[in-house]
């Protein structure tokens, strides 16, 4: 899962917050909620925020709780951020992150009016390897073939339900970054970050610049972002419609991925500040899932015969436009956003946003959120493939690459124990929609619900404190 913050911060001094975000901008921002952005909690900020003090330190703490519906997903997430503001203007910050993920997550394969088994073969670092597990999908297990250095991997799904494959998972992240002023009007910024799952890591490293104009009423800002992500399932990374049943030789497999974000921030009223980003990113490499599968369907029956795993494109370009607003109304802060979002393997999203945060006591405040998420499918999205058929080119059947729209509603409560100091808890309510049944299905497949959309809660809770 890929967390993707967000600060808060005051009209006041907002400007100088929303261009050092802007610098650590990275490729996530081109990101669509299928690569998790979207269902994200926003880090929360200090009433008090706003440009950094010199001389002032920040240590920000708080544990994410998720959770999907179905006995799928859950992940918890413990987090700390430290930002140290030098007196002569550096800002030295740096976070970890760790993720205990478990649960189960669609294998990309149809339902079935039957009952499913999956059954691949897989390497393993010696033949007297055993393994046994048990998910939402059904039982798993791994059992060794005498004298050799395979096995089969084998799980089940019920009738009528969409076949989960089951997981569990730990990934460690940090990152760390320094800034400087090289006169009173220009910040420089680079950084670096690495992220390492048990099948999956990616390290990237960044560099930008802002330049204040015009009193500080304008800001314009570079930054460029350059990430190598390394795909090592334990399977090997299978060739495009390989057979489930073949055995996958393949070993591991990376992703080179170079993003730029220029943008402009200006200060429009007392009461309004607004921003406007061109993100502009490129992505070559392995970018099928090593996991996911598409059902070889009877262009009769609709039962499934096979299981090939997916193909998709090795070469992507994503190209987003953002657009946010602070508007300070009365005693509130109200952020509005919208953001479009194009790439080459043909999925258009748009997402619009808004919250306001508002004072209940001297020392506290909630703040409502809504979100809404609208996405069109990529070009070679499929939910089946047909036997007898000639193969596309490229094909997925991960929901998170089809039609959908989703809807966030959430809120923050913060209060302020001490001076300088925040507790906060913040909820999420993430819910997809999508179309259930499919016009033209193969015999039983027209009456079996092919979308496995998400429905999610997240809970955070953490303290923040500036020194």
């Amino acid at each position: 899962m890929q967390l993707n913050p967000r600060k808060l911060g005051t009209i006041a001094a907002g400007l100088s917050a929303l261009s050092a975000n802007l610098l650590s901008a990275n490729a996530a921002q081109a990101e669509t909620v299928a690569d998790a952005t979207a269902n994200a909690p926003h880090a929360p900020g200090l009433m008090t925020e706003g440009a950094p003090e010199p001389g002032s330190f920040l240590v920000d703490t708080s544990v994410l709780f998720y959770q999907e519906a179905g006995g799928r997903v859950t992940a918890v997430e413990p987090v700390i951020n430290v930002v140290d503001n030098l007196l002569n203007g550096s800002v030295i910050n740096g976070a970890f992150t760790y993720d205990s993920l478990t649960g189960a997550t669609p294998n990309g394969a149809t339902p079935a009016t039957g009952p499913q088994t999956f059954t691949q073969i897989i390497k393993v670092a010696t033949s007297t390897t055993q393994v046994t597990s048990t998910g939402a999908s059904g039982g798993s297990t791994v059992t060794t073939i005498p004298g050799t250095a395979t096995a089969t991997s084998t799980y089940s799904t019920a009738a009528g339900r969409t076949p989960l494959a089951a997981f569990h998972d730990h990934r460690y992240a940090g990152n760390l970054g320094f800034s400087w002023l090289s006169d009173p009007d220009t910040r420089f910024k680079v950084g670096a970050a690495v992220s390492v799952e048990r099948d999956y890591a990616t390290y990237s490293v960044n560099a930008g610049v802002s330049h204040d104009l015009f009193q500080k009423n304008t800001t314009v800002a570079l930054s460029l972002n350059i990430e190598q992500d390394e795909s090592q399932p334990y399977n090997g990374t299978p060739n495009g419609f390989q057979n489930l049943n073949s055995l996958i030789t393949n070993g591991n497999d990376h992703k080179t991925v170079a993003n730029v974000v220029v943008g402009l921030t200006q200060s429009l009223t007392r009461f309004w500040l607004t921003q406007l980003n061109y993100n502009y990113s490129t992505s070559s490499g392995y970018q099928s899932d090593p996991y996911r599968v598409l059902s070889v369907v009877d262009s009769a029956t609709g039962a499934a015969l096979s299981y090939l795993y997916e193909n998709r494109p090795r070469d992507r370009a994503r190209h987003s436009v953002y657009w946010g607003n602070k508007l300070t109304l009365g005693p509130t802060v109200a952020d509005v956003s919208l953001r479009y979002y194009h790439d080459t393997w043909g999925i258009n999203s748009i997402t619009a946003e808004v919250s306001e945060q508002v004072p209940i006591t001297h020392n506290s405040y909630i703040k409502p959120l809504f979100r809404y998420y609208h996405q069109g499918a990529a070009n070679f999205f499929r939910n089946y493939l047909v036997s007898g058929a000639t193969l596309p080119q490229y094909a997925s059947s991960d929901s998170r690459l089809g039609r959908f729209n989703a809807t966030t509603i959430g809120a923050r409560y913060g209060i302020r124990l001490m001076e300088d100091s925040e507790l906060y808890v913040q909820a999420e309510d993430y819910r997809q929609t999508g179309t259930h049944y499919v016009a033209g299905a193969p015999g039983a497949l027209a009456n079996l619900d092919l979308f496995s959309g998400v429905h999610a809660i997240s809970v955070m809770t953490g303290f923040k404190v500036k020194m």
